[in-house]
């Protein structure tokens, strides 16, 4: 078995606002730029909230019978019990989650963009639905 990292994986989707095929590039470097960067996606899994990660390690394996996977290391974000101070229709706070997985590069939907909150305790996050309406779509608006 051989097992390749990689920084970089371009996801293929198609947008529920318009179906046209679109693309999102996202990144897990520990120095981009002089900075480290680990985006965040929608993983595709049966559950009434939506299921966010965030990528820390990306890997091709090629197993003896030279089938090839893409595997992903990811830390889940799981819906918060903790409420801002200024609650609005639609808000969704997030919790990272310390623990790590392993997924199927293929289960990532789309890139999500998580921001972090600067007004509660450190490791929660608002899920940003409104980056364009194929988003607001899949967030359930």
């Amino acid at each position: 078995m051989q097992i390749r990292p990689y920084k970089c994986v371009y996801l293929n989707y198609q947008s529920l606002e318009d179906w046209t095929k679109a693309c999102d590039i996202l990144r897990c470097n520990s120095d981009f730029h002089g900075e480290p960067r680990n985006d965040c996606a929608i993983l595709n899994i049966d559950s009434k909230h939506l299921i966010c990660v965030r990528i820390r390690g990306l890997f091709k394996c090629s197993i003896l019978s030279r089938e090839q996977f893409d595997i992903a290391l990811v830390q889940v974000f799981r819906p918060s019990s903790w409420k801002p101070f200024t609650v609005w229709d639609g808000c969704q706070v997030y919790d990272e989650v310390k623990e790590l997985k392993f997924i199927l590069v293929e289960s990532l939907v789309r890139g999500a963009l998580m921001v972090p909150t600067f007004d509660g305790p450190s490791g929660k996050f608002y899920f940003d639905d409104v980056v364009d309406y194929d988003m607001f779509l899949r967030a359930g608006n």
